[in-house]
């Protein structure tokens, strides 16, 4: 059924959020604080870097830019908030605090505002939200207890930030999935969400590809060539193939679904299809049996359910299948470095992390061990999973499975309602796909795109844990609460047509 536009907020036009916000909290009281604001950040850089001020005040300008732009538009405070999260690892630490703090605090001071002026409908709170607001207590419930060990890394003595494990593994990515289902209400912000997703995986593929085939001069950041965490495999900016893989895969899917879309330049298609191959090339590089498995469960689902779009996924599969059949042998040997899936020392690791997560379960099942404890209770409590595995695989290191990790740190509680979030969000996704129309931009092919990224966050959860890495799991949500925000606009739109139209035949009888 197609629905006049004021009833699902299709509409180009401007945001203009900051304006009457401004307005909303006084213009006295705005002017003051940020003065105030400006003077305490100037004292504070010329306190901790003297020999940097200069640098630090252009910086601080720089900044103070893209404060006023993310106010303005919520839409480029998420925006701002992704890059942020996206080079994280990779920015210089110059500044007295993290690019991606303020990014994050800016959200959520833009949202508040839209909020305040009525420029931003405060999403209806449902079982989704009430228990991801469980699920942050009981996080920071275990941060405040007491427990047997301390947050560390104790083969190492790295110590763990908590704070900064919880609001990046679980804070951030709900508070973008609240925030996605009200803010990115036009095609136009939906576009730009796009747009952004296929330039950071288009980044990411191009170094992953250069990381191995040049010039690697180009590559930046350097690590990436010079001190990868895994020398066989694409790391990607995130130095770890299973991240890297997962993001590659996302812009993957949404390089297809931009493909798809009628009108624009042909520039525009010429960059989609560059980036979807290479993108689908840099997952290969990744060498990484996790991120070859989702990828084939995309090419699988894509060239089922991708309604409209469906001959990327098509072709793609065709040709992965000719791939395995024609290098077999190379494909089922133990070379990691060349493709193969046989190695036995990973599947090691898991296999005694396994032993050792149960194990811990069964000591303390109902709180857990405390968040951000794993490593201390595989130092301390390692097991191994039958005598044919060497006792030392495994040992001393983070979970590499993601729920295994909850459930030891946090209990069974912990995990049932995590679990909850993952099963509340996925039935609002099917539910989303099978509600929106068939054509468009924020359509069923938008929902088929969140609801594969988010499946592919659960497949590649199955071998690290994602808790450690913000961005993947930033984006995934996001994606997850735009798509579903405009199921429910277009659920609503029809409830009104449908009301509407009993009203007028009503009056008629």
């Amino acid at each position: 059924m197609s629905l006049p536009h004021e009833y699902i907020g299709v509409t180009n036009r401007p945001r203009a959020v900051f304006r009457r916000g401004y307005a909303a909290v006084g213009r006295r009281w705005w002017s003051v604080a940020a003065l105030a604001g400006v003077a305490v950040v100037l004292l504070g850089l010329s306190v901790r870097s003297p020999d940097r001020f200069g640098v630090l005040v252009v910086l601080l300008g720089l900044g103070c830019i893209l404060v006023f732009v993310g106010l303005r538009d919520p839409v480029w405070a998420v925006f701002f908030l992704l890059i942020a999260t996206f080079t994280r690892l990779a920015l210089p630490d110059i500044l007295p605090v993290d690019p991606f703090l303020i990014a994050f605090a800016g959200v959520i001071a833009s949202a508040a505002i839209g909020i305040s002026a009525r420029t931003i409908t405060m999403p209806a709170l449902g079982p989704v939200e009430a228990v991801m607001a469980l699920y942050v207590v009981w996080n920071i419930g275990s941060m405040v207890a007491l427990h047997t060990y301390q947050a560390t890394v104790p083969t190492t003595g790295e110590g763990i930030s908590i704070w900064r494990f919880i609001l990046n593994g679980t804070v951030i990515p709900f508070v973008l999935y609240f925030v996605g289902r009200s803010v990115f209400d036009t095609e136009a912000s939906v576009r730009r969400l796009l747009w952004l997703v296929l330039a950071l995986s288009g980044y990411s593929a191009a170094v992953s590809i250069m990381q191995f085939r040049g010039p690697t001069s180009l590559v930046w950041p350097r690590y990436i060539v010079e001190s990868p965490a895994w020398d066989s495999r694409a790391v990607g900016i995130f130095n770890q193939p299973v991240v890297n893989g997962l993001i590659l895969i996302v812009g993957f899917v949404v390089a297809m679904f931009l493909a798809a879309q009628k009108g624009g330049p042909a520039w525009r298609r010429v960059v989609v299809v560059v980036v979807a191959f290479a993108s689908a090339y840099g997952i290969y590089l990744t060498h990484t049996r996790v991120v070859w498995l989702a990828f084939a469960l995309v090419l699988v689902g894509g060239a089922a359910c991708a309604r409209g779009f469906r001959s990327g996924f098509v072709i793609g599969l065709v040709v992965a299948v000719l791939l395995v059949a024609t290098h077999w042998a190379t494909f089922t040997s133990s070379d990691r470095a060349a493709g193969g899936v046989g190695s036995e020392d990973e599947l090691h690791d898991r296999l005694n992390m396994i032993a050792t997560s149960l194990g811990a379960a069964h000591e303390k099942p109902w709180a857990g061990w405390g968040i951000a404890r794993f490593a201390a209770v595989n130092t301390y409590h390692h097991s191994q999973w039958s005598d044919d595995i060497p006792w030392e695989r495994g040992f001393g290191i983070a979970s590499h499975l993601n729920e295994l990790g909850i459930l030891v740190e946090l209990g069974l509680v912990g995990l049932a309602l995590w679990l909850t979030v993952l099963g509340l969000v996925l039935l609002r996704l099917i539910r989303s796909y099978r509600t929106l129309p068939t054509d468009g931009l924020c359509s069923s092919r938008l929902g088929f795109v969140a609801l594969t990224a988010f499946l592919v966050l659960i497949v590649t959860g199955l071998t690290v844990d994602l808790r450690f890495f913000d961005f993947p799991n930033a984006v995934v949500m996001l994606l997850a609460g735009v798509t579903i925000g405009w199921a429910r606009r277009y659920t609503d739109g029809a409830d009104a047509v449908a009301e509407k139209d009993r009203n007028q035949e009503a009056v008629r009888t």
